[in-house]
């Protein structure tokens, strides 16, 4: 049976390399497409947002603020402006994304007793931007705020100043992430991976969509001889051929962010590995079935590509899961590349097994018993196919 397996194996490699240039294509559209994602998230998080400043006080308490504020890595220096006018100009000519407005009288009110206010304006175009622009601007301002409480305590109290201090303390909220940094702001974890696996299903998909229909015209050359006797070893032997060059490449994508760019890499146990080969074997055993009942591959791909295109639209990366329809995260659920990105994330991120991979490995299994099934009729359609033409020739 082996023996049989690598003979189908060798027919289709045959094959393959008639048209180098299309497996090469294939095969580095993905590589090159994560290589472009994972170096775009690099930075790991939101860096160097231009800020511009409306210092209407002019008094040192503004201009510890400002100093404050550019000692932080979100923001960089934009420019300083006499009015918030100015802003939304500042903003079409992609020169500022904050506005920081100190008001006048700012230091004097907040010393009087009778509070202080700090203007913060947002480029909300770009929502991202903006959320993580509010969060460091608020992490930045509130120290001062504590400050500036305990100053109005001592002056209307006149207790001391560690009293004051003491007693202007806000409720601390302790915040604790887990996995981190899986599901904070490190964007090359989250996002970068995810639509890395896009154009790897793509690719796993396209790479076998001619082998079937190919077998109806174009391979009259290469008789299937005593395959036709060993279907079993000649499914296995085409998704062989096209898993041999697959899985480099899939290893390359999905280790490459952890080797050149930071990302953390928990562990590559025994699950890693497995669904590692899983989940192309499964999409190119569904695509040579699916080529092969077409007899198409230029409609096959096409049923290929609209598989492919929803893992994006509902991969969670434009809007959070949790807030799907229960029927649209049913659906989102059933598509084999989301179900793929958990387990691998869940797996190299936190450390898990397939064991706490829950649903998403009933959904590989799924998929995988259409895929075989797919490739099962479309190998007994070729045979058929086979000795019919063997008939009309003799």
């Amino acid at each position: 049976m082996i023996r049989h397996v690598f003979q189908a194996a060798k027919r289709e490699w045959e094959w393959i390399l008639l048209d180098k240039k299309y497996i090469v294509l294939v095969l580095l559209g993905p590589i090159c497409f994560a290589l472009c994602i994972d170096a775009m998230y690099s930075p790991k998080k939101v860096l160097g947002l231009p800020v511009v400043f409306v210092d209407q006080d002019h008094s040192n308490l503004s201009r510890t603020m400002t100093r404050a504020v550019l000692a932080n890595e979100t923001f960089r220096l934009g420019g300083y402006v006499n009015s918030t006018a100015d802003f939304p100009r500042l903003v079409a000519e992609d020169r500022a994304r904050v506005c920081i407005v100190f008001p006048y009288g700012m230091e004097r009110d907040l010393k009087a007793g009778r509070g202080g206010r700090v203007e913060v304006l947002l480029d909300q175009s770009n929502y991202l931007a903006a959320r993580v622009a509010m969060s460091s601007a608020t992490s930045i301002f509130a120290p001062f705020s504590v400050g500036a409480n305990a100053r109005i305590i001592e002056a209307m109290d006149g207790v001391k100043q560690s009293e004051a201090l003491h007693r202007s303390m806000p409720i601390d909220v302790g915040t604790r992430i887990l996995f981190n940094p899986a599901f904070t702001s490190n964007y090359l974890n989250f996002v970068a991976i995810g639509t890395a696996y896009i154009a790897l299903q793509l690719a796993s998909l396209v790479i076998a969509i001619r082998s079937g229909s190919s077998e109806f015209g174009e391979r009259s050359f290469q008789p299937l001889s005593s395959l036709r006797e060993t279907p079993f070893a000649f499914t296995a032997g085409k998704v062989l051929a096209y898993l041999a060059p697959l899985l480099p490449a899939f290893l390359f994508v999905v280790i490459m962010p952890h080797l050149f760019f930071g990302a953390p890499l928990v562990r590559t146990g025994l699950s890693f590995w497995l669904v590692l080969v899983w989940f192309p074997a499964a999409l190119v055993a569904f695509a040579y079935g699916l080529s092969t009942v077409t007899r198409d591959p230029v409609l096959a791909s096409e049923v290929c590509t609209v598989l492919t295109l929803p893992n994006f639209l509902l991969s969670g990366y434009t809007w959070p899961t949790i807030a799907f329809p229960k029927l649209l995260l049913a659906f989102k659920y059933a598509l084999p590349m989301s179900s793929v990105a958990f387990i691998l994330k869940k797996i190299t991120l936190m450390g898990g097994t397939l064991a706490d991979c829950g649903n998403q490995i009933w959904s590989l299994i799924a998929w995988t018993m259409i895929a075989i099934i797919t490739a099962w009729v479309g190998t007994k359609r070729i045979i058929k196919h086979s000795d019919e033409a063997k008939e009309a020739n003799a």
